[in-house]
């Protein structure tokens, strides 16, 4: 049992590093972080003391299957971590293009009004 309780503290250690590290590279916008870090503390403090698990575990009727549970539960969180990161960088480069396309309508805007001005003076 406390094999199984390290290698979820490092996983978890493992979770919350990635997150951070993904933050610092602009990968991740914080606005989805703070669930993800919520989510690596309490992987890692259910990790040092499984007694708040096992009580939850009892309370919620799982008592067999509490360890395989928990390990699926990391595996989606992985999951759910790169699809985030995934949106977060997807948001970041629709941000980028709506402005890029902002720009481009005003500067033809510009070019429709010269090239309209000088028909105008043409004529």
């Amino acid at each position: 049992m406390l094999k199984i309780r390290i290698i979820i503290g490092l996983i978890s250690l493992f979770l919350l590093i990635v997150i951070f590290e993904a933050i610092r590279r602009r990968k991740f916008m914080e606005k989805y972080a703070l669930l993800w870090i919520s989510a690596g503390l309490v992987i890692f403090i259910l990790s040092l003391f499984p007694h708040i698990l096992f009580k939850l575990s009892e309370i919620l009727g799982l008592y067999y299957l509490t360890t395989l549970l928990l390990i699926c539960f990391i595996f989606l969180l992985l999951i759910l971590l790169y699809l985030s990161i995934s949106i977060s960088s997807l948001a970041e480069k629709n941000k980028e293009l709506a402005q890029w396309v902002g720009i481009l309508k005003e500067e033809l805007d510009r070019f429709k009004k010269q090239f309209k001005d000088e028909k105008d003076k043409t004529d």
